[in-house]
Parts: structure tokens; sequence; C-alpha cells
């Protein structure tokens, strides 16, 4: 059995990599609603803050579909 460890080192590095953007992502997307939510009480307009929160939130999302559709074969 032959093992191509460069092959596994890109699965590993671009794993590690998906995740740590993903997980920037949401935590943007979620802290960013929580401040929106904190200038709306305060009686300030956050509508940009949401607006780049769900954007962001909604990449996240479409990140996670896309691996969906890479790992299941029937959708190829």
């Amino acid at each position: 059995m032959h093992v191509d460890w460069a092959a596994l080192g890109v699965v590993a590095v671009v794993s590690i990599a998906a995740s740590v953007i993903f997980t920037i992502l949401l935590a943007s997307g979620i802290r960013l609603v929580s401040a929106a939510k904190i200038k709306s009480n305060e009686g300030s307009s956050g509508t940009a803050t949401v607006s780049l929160a769900y954007l962001l939130l909604g990449i996240a999302t479409l990140r996670v579909l896309f691996g969906i559709y890479l790992i299941v074969p029937k959708f190829h």
C-alpha cells in the first residue's frame, strides 16, 4: 500500500483553512447581529450592520451547502 503524503498534506491544509474561514464568517455574522441589536436598543439605526451580518451568515451557509454538494455523489 502506498500513501501519497503530499496529497494528505494538501487535504489537511485545505480542511483546516476551510474550517477557520467558516468559523470566522459565522462568529463575525453572529457578533454583528448582536451589535445591531444593541444599536437599535440605543436608538440608532443598525441597518447596515444587520445587512453585513446576514451577508456573512449567508456566505457561511453557502459554504456549508457547497461542502454537502461535494460530499454527496448523487449531486454530481
